[in-house]
């Protein structure tokens, strides 16, 4: 028979409140169209992996805090910080993405009929959708998920549970973080974006010579080829890009933990 005291029965609490922060905002298994269900039974098996291997003095940790609510209470909120703030900032690599996706699909002329995107409960173009699954296509054909996965390990040994001591520098951090979305969202949409700028002054070109020309008819088919044309033409260098990518995004939870750590 196995024995569980109230140390135990808490840090086991403690380690799944953590990484159930985490997968409710990590990309693709925290959106919406993901059940409840699904995403308790992942940091379920995430703490049933991670729990063993974690130092006795965490249990030690949590049984000293058992003797006052309010320094349990404060235990249990650093622990939901670390898991959101990870959570946020892996979040926050598939929002670029999914940003230049928006750009490129607003001049390509896709805003004219709009969808709900999977997984959130706002209306996209079609080009955002069909950029978005191809891009988790290549997330998991590239096991980058193991990323966040190693992450959330690493979470337990760089910071123990309920020693989270966050400072100055993460509001920095996460600003500038937050700030990057907008730097991956034109690296991505660039090429894509300067081919419709040459298509649009062409048409530009075409309305002076021939004035009775529909330009404005013309340029919905010819945004769209040329900007489907570049898209597969770029398609190949893709998943290179994408592997940088959630590397660098994995050097930010990193520095994000460090300074959770201090």
């Amino acid at each position: 028979m196995f024995a569980f005291d109230t140390g135990d029965i808490l840090t086991a609490a403690a380690t799944f409140l953590r990484i159930s922060c985490i997968v409710s905002l990590l990309p693709l298994f925290g959106e919406s169209n993901v059940p409840v269900r699904v995403r308790i039974l992942l940091s379920l098996a995430l703490t049933i992996g991670i729990y063993p291997l974690l130092p006795a003095s965490y249990e030690k940790q949590v049984t000293a805090a058992l003797t006052d609510v309010t320094t349990l209470s404060l235990l249990m909120i650093k622990e939901m910080l670390i898991g959101l703030v990870l959570g946020y900032v892996a979040k926050l690599a598939f929002d670029g993405i999914v940003m230049a996706a928006n750009l490129v699909g607003i001049q390509m002329g896709f805003n004219t009929g709009s969808i709900f995107l999977p997984g959130s409960q706002e209306q996209t173009n079609g080009f955002s959708a069909m950029h978005r699954l191809l891009i988790i296509l290549i997330f998991l054909a590239l096991d980058m998920h193991h990323i966040y996965i190693k992450s959330i390990w690493e979470s337990f040994n760089l910071i123990p549970i309920g020693q989270a001591l966050p400072g100055g520098s993460l509001q920095t951090i996460l600003l500038n973080v937050s700030g990057g979305i907008f730097v991956t969202a034109i690296q991505l949409a660039a090429p894509l974006l300067v081919g419709l700028l040459f298509s649009t002054a062409a048409l530009g070109l075409i309305n002076r010579a021939v004035p009775q020309a529909n330009v404005f008819v013309m340029s919905f088919p010819a945004n769209f080829f040329v900007g489907l044309f570049l898209y597969m033409s770029l398609l190949p260098l893709l998943p290179n890009w994408l592997h940088t990518h959630f590397l660098e995004s994995q050097k930010h939870l990193m520095t994000a933990l460090v300074a959770l750590s201090r």
